[in-house]
């Protein structure tokens, strides 16, 4: 196996085969990666990643002692109160000289904490959390391509990446075709609290808000449009997945929603004064800058809208259309609900000159479409 920066695995212990833990199992395997999967978790859960060719051998959780001593990496893709009892678990055993641990959870102070507590120094943890997962669970629906282009943040214990988090970052990329970023613990906690974790909550409140006016006025909620589903989508999630992030980001949370609350009411107190427009453009300014992409990439992609009919084979045409002159696709999308831009889809590419190409060559085949700007 080529050496990657110093770390080249031969074997890889997987801690719980659902969906990310499947997917990595996947992704190894597409990649090239020669080495031995091993995964833990329910019998039915390794049945089917056995069955799917996400690991090489399952065993259930209680093997781990067992099977830990076989890793070069453990990689815990369990819920993050979960993943903090393994760490600890892990502690009380003998572990393996130069072994390297790492997480998916989408906190991380805690994890890291935990980390820092629990292993001797022959034994290397960092943190991870990949930008990258569904709204379904399990192996079934495990997918070697759902580390593609995603952002996968790493966060070192000291906030600064060492030569070994380094490697580990150039390992991820290969296999699994992610992006990696490293962050301190206490600053993806914030972040994550800013962009996704009050968000969730705010989707939450704002159905709510709306079904305590449909109960007051019936057939309220008929008249919520594409907007207010796409504001709120994210509300749909199980509390049983957020109950987590919400106990080991609390502070932070906490903090957060006291600023959103002081906005609120400011902008509650000047909703007759033209000078509220102030926030309006400033929210307009700031909104400019996020990549147009939702999907993690950290290069902003260049998109395209095409028109089509919604017919039987028009994704597939489109598709056929672009790989004959060999155009990539980096993101597609299709739009359902939207002003000014119903009816389209939306195609991402890497670069300006690709979208150009690909809006030049769907032109040619009798498509509509334009940059996205």
């Amino acid at each position: 196996m080529k050496n990657d920066g110093g770390f080249a695995p031969r074997t890889v212990v997987i801690s719980s085969v659902g969906l990310l833990g499947g997917s990595l199992g996947l992704a190894l395997k597409a990649s090239g990666f020669t080495g031995k999967i091993i995964g833990l978790s329910s019998l039915a859960n390794i049945e089917t990643g056995r069955s799917l060719g996400c690991i090489d051998e399952g065993y259930g959780y209680e093997r781990l002692p067992d099977v830990i001593g076989q890793a070069d990496v453990l990689f815990i893709c369990s819920p993050i109160l979960a993943i903090i009892d393994c760490i600890k678990k892990l502690g009380s055993m003998a572990l393996p000289q130069g072994l390297v641990v790492t997480d998916v959870g989408s906190t991380k102070q805690a994890i890291v904490a935990a980390a820092r507590q629990s292993f001797p120094p022959h034994v290397h943890f960092i943190g991870g959390h990949p930008m990258a997962g569904s709204e379904k669970s399990g192996p079934s629906v495990s997918d070697p391509y759902l580390f593609q282009n995603a952002m996968y943040v790493l966060t070192p214990a000291s906030g600064t990446a060492s030569q070994r988090d380094t490697a580990f970052a150039v390992f991820l990329e290969r296999f699994l075709g992610c992006r990696t970023v490293f962050l301190a613990p206490d600053v993806h906690d914030i972040i994550a609290a800013a962009v996704s974790h009050v968000p969730h909550l705010l989707a939450v409140a704002l159905v709510n808000l709306a079904r305590q006016t449909d109960d007051r006025i019936p057939g309220a909620l008929n008249l919520a449009a594409g907007g207010f589903r796409d504001l709120t989508r994210i509300a749909s999630a199980p509390f049983s997945m957020w109950r987590d992030i919400l106990v080991t980001n609390e502070n932070v949370i906490a903090s957060i929603v006291d600023e959103y609350i002081a906005i609120l009411r400011g902008m509650k107190e000047r909703l007759s004064d033209t000078t509220l427009g102030e926030q309006f453009e400033s929210a307009a300014r700031a909104r400019e800058r996020i990549p147009l992409s939702r999907k993690g990439f950290i290069k902003p992609l260049h998109e395209i809208l095409v028109h089509a009919k919604d017919q039987p084979g028009v994704i597939a045409a489109i598709s056929q259309a672009l790989s004959a002159e060999g155009i990539n696709i980096k993101d597609i999308e299709v739009v359902k609900v939207r002003e000014g831009e119903g009816g389209t889809i939306k195609l991402g590419f890497e670069s300006r000159q690709i979208a150009e190409n690909a809006v030049a060559t769907l032109s040619r085949n009798g498509f509509s479409a334009r940059e996205r700007k």
